[in-house]
């Protein structure tokens, strides 16, 4: 027997970056808002033309008008919209500003703190730790050097014995 359940772990990463947090996906909300835009720009200018329809062309003026009215409360409830959007934005920016100087700033003068800090320990302990330890190192190294050497000299002109002396 298989096993034919799927794992909703599984799913292709793809699908799941594409829905929104409602669940359609990105594509489908901008075509929903396009061909929204599109009927609320398209429809008085049928709604007047279906009105004027069995009318003569006397009337068509009066149609022009009715039309150009639509667009200009069109146009102002756009103008009102930017408004809005302008002030939304006005607020977000404000926000972060705030956060930048109440959160950001105090974390940053923390994190420089703490680095000066780290800077001075180390100071501190290159200076009295490492710095000795370092002098008693090299002195040792080099007194191990002259030593060896006198050494090494004295066994060079030390006289050797003869080995054939204590055969005879």
């Amino acid at each position: 027997m298989t096993d034919t359940t799927t794992n909703p772990a599984s799913e292709p990463i793809e699908q799941e970056e594409e829905k929104s947090s409602g669940g359609m996906s990105w594509k489908r909300i901008a075509t929903i808002a396009v061909v929204v835009m599109l009927a609320l720009i398209l429809l008085p200018i049928v709604i007047a033309l279906l009105a004027t329809q069995g009318q003569p062309l006397e009337n068509f003026a009066a149609v022009i008008q009715v039309i150009r009215d639509l667009f200009i409360i069109f146009l102002a409830l756009q103008g009102i919209m930017i408004i809005l959007a302008l002030a939304v934005l006005i607020a977000q920016v404000a926000r972060l500003i705030n956060l930048l100087q109440n959160e950001v700033q105090p974390i940053l003068k923390n994190t420089q703190d703490t680095v000066n800090t780290a800077a001075g320990t180390v100071r501190f302990v290159g200076k009295n730790v490492t710095e000795p330890i370092v002098k008693v190192s090299g002195f040792l190294a080099g007194t191990s050097v002259i030593l060896n050497n006198l050494f090494g000299i004295r066994r060079a002109i030390r006289p050797v014995e003869p080995k054939d002396k204590g055969e005879a």
